[in-house]
């Protein structure tokens, strides 16, 4: 391949082809700067289980991690596999919160991202449920945090036994959108369906650390 490629080139130049074909053959026992070379792609097997892609199991509970309360300066990186994210470190004195929505509804959702070129992109996250109700509680909480939370949010999956987090550093998890309806009915659904958001450069990660909540708070 060498010579017919450097007796081309050396033809269209009209210059001698062993000019062009010494250094393609330099060239090609050159090692690659480190860096250089691609991930290699891992096999991926079919998941263990008779009905692996089964929806349902959505016995779920959320927890909030407001940005102020993390400590960013010591915020771990993923695992070496990178799904897992090992303890969240908390400043002294802060907790996660716990948040209530009905626990069938919660649905988490991702979508990958497309960017400018092939080595760029991202993955958008949803997490939408719904919390019953037109009580105190969710009232005064829609008017203090309704748009203005950003942090984590990790989602506690009783079918799997996992824990899910959502949102990393300088991509946190926003507020998208919240639904009151009034239910006018008996039938209908009185309450507020709140969606949470994130764009950010990993999919979810798999939370492998400790839940760190306020021994003197009721909701626990």
């Amino acid at each position: 391949m060498v010579i017919i490629v450097g007796g081309a080139i050396g033809a269209v130049l009209e210059i001698n082809p062993l000019w062009v074909m010494l250094p393609m053959v330099a060239m090609s026992f050159l090692k690659a700067p480190a860096g250089a070379l691609c991930v290699s792609l891992i096999d991926l097997a079919r998941p263990a289980g008779s009905n692996p892609g089964s929806g349902g199991g959505l016995k779920s509970e959320i927890l909030l991690i407001p940005s102020e309360n993390i400590d960013w300066l010591t915020y771990p990186a993923r695992g070496a596999t990178g799904e897992t994210i090992a303890d969240i470190p908390l400043k002294a004195g802060k907790y996660m919160h716990r948040f209530y929505m009905t626990s069938d509804v919660i649905e988490p959702s991702q979508k990958k991202i497309k960017g400018s070129n092939k080595d760029s992109g991202g993955y958008e996250i949803q997490l939408k449920g719904f919390y019953p109700g037109w009580g105190n509680a969710v009232l005064s909480w829609i008017a203090q945090y309704g748009y203005a939370f950003e942090g984590i949010i990790i989602i506690q999956n009783n079918a799997d036994g996992k824990r899910y987090v959502i949102g990393e550093p300088c991509f946190l998890t926003l507020i998208d959108d919240i639904q009151s309806a009034w239910g006018a009915t008996v039938e209908k659904d009185k309450g507020h369906t709140i969606t949470f958001g994130a764009k950010q450069k990993n999919p979810m990660g798999i939370y492998t650390g400790a839940i760190k909540y306020d021994p003197g708070s009721a909701s626990w």
